[in-house]
């Protein structure tokens, strides 16, 4: 990297650091450092105290995403989890409106994620409202029906917006039709499929208490928070948790694939499956998403000085746990589809054969750090996170720990990854565009 990147890049780390956070503190640098216990159910918690505005974010975590959907049946843990949060009584739903309250649920291949968002003062009576929903919900014919309706609706979204499609993609190509993304909210011959006892089956198994954590970020003091979320969280039933059902990576059987749109734009990814989830291989994975696509230092961001090549660039990790997936992505002119194709292999090509430097791997560190800060400030982001890192199989600690991990990667650990994990006969290439545009 130029002298002038490694500049800029160095003062955007200085503008990105929050306040209040040096690398010279402790290692925990979120935030007061959590304190982890568990209920008598057997529900393990994970509780920051955190003073800044007087407000709570809950996130509870059920290991069992779209990866342990049935064989035939995918769809069956999003179907699940939305129905799970189905208010069947108007009164209740008034009462959170009252209080102010909002949830809000995402299904992510490994686990799913239930946040609970309330100010401080009516956090009891939210999860109140909230456990009664989840220990008896109702699965109702007519809601099933409700809900297999939205997930038709979020099927032709998903196809229509080119970012989502290449996620949905990458996860078909990588680890088959049925995980990771590939079918979230199924597909008509699932929908089909799944009935009342299956969705049934799979709340009683997953939504427990051996199966679930939670994660718990306020301002309340501790001799207040410690009994409400006994007194609540602990009323969910308790079970023991469930081993992930097996999923394979495969070798992709095509190295470039084609997705037909009417469009004045193609968007242009190269994705490559990484090793599967660890601590270690997180840190590395994220620095180098980071390195190729984050900030105008990244090595992806010239692409945007050439004639208006392109209008956007990106690089996106998936941190799935048995292989986390990589894409770099761009969008373009569709009349300059196949420039711009051969630029980002070109690129990518260099960046294998050619690596990285010291100084350039000391600024991507800098801001892959201030990045990581800057995104878990929000007490909402940093719960998300814990519990990503919990439902994962890793553990919240790496949140603490990031900065240090990264820090003692080596230039020769890097260098070398590079040149494993980014090998060409590795990469998937997919367009997205007009079709007399998708020719070789």
């Amino acid at each position: 990297m130029k002298t002038g990147k490694i500049s800029v890049y160095c003062l955007l780390v200085s503008l990105l650091w929050p306040a209040g956070i040096r690398p010279d503190e402790t290692s925990w640098r979120l935030g007061r450092e959590p304190q982890n216990y568990r209920l008598d159910n057997g529900l393990s918690v994970v509780w920051q105290r955190d003073d800044a505005a007087a407000n709570s974010v809950v996130v509870l975590v059920v290991r069992g995403g779209d990866r342990d959907d049935p064989p035939g049946k995918p769809g069956l843990a999003y179907l699940t989890g939305r129905l799970a949060l189905e208010i069947p009584d108007p009164k209740k739903l008034q009462q959170l409106m009252g209080f102010g309250s909002t949830f809000s649920l995402a299904v992510g291949g490994d686990y799913a994620l239930i946040t609970i968002r309330s100010l401080s003062r009516y956090l009891a009576p939210t999860l109140t409202v909230m456990t009664a929903i989840l220990t008896q919900p109702l699965f109702s014919d007519q809601r099933i029906d409700v809900i297999k309706d939205l997930m038709r609706h979020l099927q032709r979204m998903e196809t229509d917006n080119p970012t989502e499609f290449m996620r949905k993609t990458a996860g078909k190509t990588f680890f088959g039709p049925a995980a990771y993304g590939a079918a979230l909210f199924g597909d008509e011959a699932s929908l089909a499929q799944i009935g009342k006892k299956d969705i049934q089956s799979f709340f009683r198994s997953h939504y427990v208490s051996g199966n679930m954590a939670a994660v718990v970020i306020s301002d309340l003091d501790e001799e207040i928070i410690k009994p409400l979320i006994a007194a609540s969280l602990g009323s969910l039933p308790a079970g023991p948790g469930l081993p992930c059902r097996p999923v394979a990576a495969r070798k992709p059987e095509l190295p470039r694939l084609t997705a037909e749109r009417q469009s004045e734009q193609t968007h242009i990814s190269i994705s490559v499956l990484l090793p599967g989830l660890t601590a270690d291989g997180f840190v590395l994975a994220r620095l180098l998403e980071t390195w190729l696509g984050k900030g105008i230092g990244s090595r992806l961001w010239p692409l945007r000085g050439r004639a208006d090549l392109t209008y956007g660039v990106n690089a996106e990790l998936s941190p799935n746990r048995e292989g986390m997936l990589l894409s770099v992505y761009m969008r373009t002119d569709s009349d300059r589809s196949g420039e711009a194709q051969a630029e980002l292999a070109q690129l990518l090509r260099a960046v294998h054969e050619n690596g990285i430097g010291a100084a350039e791997l000391a600024a991507a560190k800098a801001y892959a750090r201030a990045d990581f800060w800057r995104e878990n400030e929000s007490r909402e982001r940093r719960a998300a996170t814990l519990a990503f890192l919990e439902g994962s199989g890793l553990s919240y600690r790496l949140a603490g720990d990031f900065s240090e991990r990264l820090e003692k990667i080596g230039l020769e650990e890097f260098n070398a990854f590079i040149r494993e994990w980014l090998a060409p006969e590795r990469w998937v290439t997919l367009l997205i565009g007009p079709p007399d545009k998708l020719a070789e």
